[in-house]
């Protein structure tokens, strides 16, 4: 009986050791796949590529992921968390609305520095499942959006003329048209000073007198 339990802790034990293992090379191919589809584009990043760099076989990557539209998918999920715990971190963070609108900004911007404009074209592209799927998160963040203009409203920081809702589903129309938009990018003007200009317009657009000295204040501050 003795032996039987002891057995039973060791196959315990190690099954769950495996699991572990599993999961670590799971997130650690989805991290680096993320960055990778990001930078480079999803079309031009291939299963053997992201084998290569992480130094795994093909055939061990495609034991996690069977197949790249599922990696993808795993790598848009990723992403889609970090902005969720970084929105998180602002609303706790934030002294008011228009820090917090102006953090969501200084993140946008460094996430639109590190990426390519055909990671955004080869998702529509390549992958319109997930395209569709990521489509359906705009109306959480719209509503998140809307929901934030109210609470400024409140503080006196921005303009109880406007329409939140209205709001909130012009500004990510207007950088959803950024990331598809090829006339844009044939232009001699880079995609970070156009979200840059969009951003800056709107959070002026819709803020009281207070409101336009705080962003004003603070694009003095952290110019580059």
């Amino acid at each position: 009986m003795k032996t039987i339990l002891v057995s039973k802790v060791f196959y315990t034990f190690g099954k769950n050791l495996l699991q572990d293992m599993d999961q670590e090379l799971k997130n650690r191919i989805i991290q680096n796949a993320s960055l990778l589809f990001l930078q480079h584009g999803i079309k031009s990043v291939t299963m053997d590529f992201i084998a290569g760099r992480l130094g795994i076989s093909k055939r061990t990557l495609y034991e996690v992921f069977p197949d790249k539209n599922t990696l993808v998918m795993a790598s848009l999920q990723h992403c889609e968390e970090g902005r969720q715990v970084l929105f998180e971190e602002l609303t706790r963070s934030s002294r008011n609305t228009l820090y917090l609108l102006l953090g969501f900004y200084e993140a946008t911007l460094q996430f639109m520095r590190n990426a390519s404009r055909s990671f955004f074209t080869d998702l529509e592209r390549y992958h319109p499942q997930i395209a569709e799927e990521y489509e359906k998160e705009k109306h959480s963040s719209n509503e998140y959006i809307a929901g934030v203009l109210t609470k400024g409203m409140e503080e006196g920081l921005i303009r109880t003329d406007i329409n939140p809702h209205v709001v909130a589903v012009l500004l990510n129309a207007q950088i959803e048209t950024l990331k598809k938009s090829d006339d844009l990018f044939t232009s001699r003007y880079t995609f970070t000073e156009i979200f840059e200009t969009i951003f800056k317009m709107f959070l002026r657009g819709i803020s009281t007198p207070e409101g336009v000295r705080l962003v004003d204040d603070f694009m003095e501050t952290h110019k580059k």
